[in-house]
């Protein structure tokens, strides 16, 4: 699992990756992961640019995300790439396939796919779909196009209005692939803010699953359970699941924490999910057939830490070594050694 820090000032570590041994309840392995770049061009106080981001498991591969880059590891934690183009803006969600890597670039509204090797293959720019943005209900036809020639991964590129549909989340379904669109924007002013859930067909088509209007905050993540959609509502702090067959909630579970920020989806048995909360920083597990939290896994963490992503480790990945010594980013130096990042 990956983690973000809140308000943390620009010198310090912002986020961490972790392993939990969920047969023992501990933590077994943390290491700070790799800084943004642009970190010291960011005015966000809160997340921006900060912390680690989307991690997700394909066959022999791990994939750890930034804001702007994707580390991939083998199952002997060795660094096998590391990926990063200009689109990649504000990268929140990332889902590991056969083919490559489904990249939700938040900062630009924008669907990436990205092939193993770094190559984009499809872009898909959700803020220029007239029928979503209908679906939604903007007011506005259509967004102001964003420049694909300019450097998103750099803060100081993105103005008022540049992130208007907040892609945060990504799995996949029998039709193509779910998303969440954590906070809509649908005014400026006065804002009007909604979130929703939205498929994205194999021809890119997209359409609207289920809103939920007068958001304040982003909720964050999506997955599907049969005719259940099961996402993170971080405005209320619980995981809810919506009966898309009723056209109703199910069941909202109340996850703990003060705040909670409930954030991080991981299935963990057939009506078992992980979730993720801020203080303390912990993992819950929830049994949804019951509509109740069953068990608590805490992760230690620092004041204003939170969870991002939460991913089941294969089997075959070994145990990677804890890093020793004065130097937090150890591991990645030692795993760095064996790539050639690509440049920004």
């Amino acid at each position: 699992m990956t983690s973000a820090i809140r308000h943390v000032i620009p010198s310090a570590v912002s986020g961490y990756l972790r392993i939990l041994d969920l047969e023992r309840g501990r933590v077994s392995f943390v290491t700070p992961t790799p800084e943004s770049t642009f970190r010291a061009r960011d005015p966000n106080p809160r997340g921006g640019t900060r912390g680690a981001r989307g991690v997700s498991t394909y066959g022999d591969r791990i994939v750890v995300a930034n804001a702007e880059r994707l580390f991939v590891f083998d199952t002997s934690w060795r660094l096998v790439a590391e990926l990063s183009d200009r689109l990649m803006s504000d990268v929140h969600d990332v889902l590991a396939e056969e083919h490559g890597i489904w990249v939700a670039a938040t900062g630009c509204d924008l669907l990436l796919f990205v092939r193993w090797d770094g190559r984009i293959e499809h872009e898909w720019w959700l803020r220029e779909d007239r029928k979503l943005l209908r679906e939604l209900g903007f007011r506005e036809r259509s967004l102001p196009r964003i420049d694909p020639d300019v450097d998103w991964r750099d803060p100081r590129a993105r103005g008022e209005g540049y992130e208007r549909l907040h892609l945060n989340s990504l799995t996949r379904d029998e039709n193509g692939l779910l998303a969440s669109l954590g906070r809509v924007i649908l005014t400026l002013e006065p804002p009007e803010l909604a979130s929703a859930l939205v498929q994205v067909s194999r021809t890119g088509a997209v359409s609207v699953l289920y809103r939920r209007d007068a958001t304040v905050a982003p909720n964050h993540n999506v997955a599907e359970d049969g005719d259940l959609l099961v996402y993170n509502d971080s405005n209320r702090d619980c995981l809810v699941a919506y009966d898309r067959s009723l056209g109703a909630e199910r069941c909202a579970v109340p996850i703990p924490g003060d705040p909670a920020w409930a954030r991080g989806l991981a299935r963990v048995g057939p009506t078992r999910w992980l979730v993720g909360s801020q203080s303390p920083l912990a993992v819950y597990e929830v049994d949804l057939e019951r509509a109740e939290v069953v068990a608590e896994y805490p992760l230690g963490g620092i004041k204003d830490e939170t969870v991002y992503g939460i991913c089941p480790l294969p089997d075959e990945f070994d145990d990677p070594r804890q890093p020793l010594g004065a130097d937090p980013y150890e591991f990645w130096k030692r795993a760095e050694s064996a790539v050639t990042p690509i440049p920004l």
